[in-house]
């Protein structure tokens, strides 16, 4: 009967050291920190030569361009619920954002709670209105490719690069 704690013992000791080799073989990718890159180095980095956003100060990113990598202030993008379009059910389909899937947020019919596909809100500002684009051609920044904003116009919305 010894024998047999010894064997299980020995199996026990034998996996944990298993374990413990595999985590140091095949690290987990360092998690990144929130935001993104900003499109252009507007202001001096607070690194250089960084690999990953753990290489950087606070809640810096470890951000790639052409001339290298830096680490800069995150831009973050917004996602807002959209207004309500007149008076939906009033049930409390949802509590919070992350009662949701998909992506949703939790977010007023104008009468309960359901969950709902965000108006995203990229960083930048459109700027003047331009009389020259007309047509609907987006309804909010998720429309838009890259960093470019739904931007209205004297006769409808539009692409265009954010100032």
């Amino acid at each position: 009967m010894g024998t047999h704690w010894y064997a299980i013992g020995a199996l026990i000791l034998a996996f944990g050291t298993f374990v413990q080799s595999y985590t140091i073989l095949f690290p987990k990718d360092p998690p990144t920190k929130p935001g993104q890159c900003p499109r252009f180095i507007t202001h001096f980095p607070t690194g250089v030569g960084c690999n990953c956003d753990q290489d950087c100060p606070g809640d810096d990113k470890c951000c790639n361009y052409q001339c290298g990598s830096f680490c800069l202030h995150p831009v973050f993008i917004k996602a807002e619920c959209p207004k309500p379009s007149g008076v939906g059910t009033c049930d409390e389909k949802c509590q919070e954002d992350r009662d949701c899937c998909c992506g949703r947020k939790c977010c007023s019919n104008g009468c309960g709670l359901e969950c709902m596909i965000p108006k995203i809100v990229k960083p930048g500002h459109c700027g003047l209105w331009s009389p020259h684009e007309c047509g609907d051609f987006c309804k909010d920044d998720a429309y838009c490719t890259g960093d470019k904003k739904c931007c209205p116009s004297f006769c409808g919305k539009f692409c265009k690069d954010p100032i």
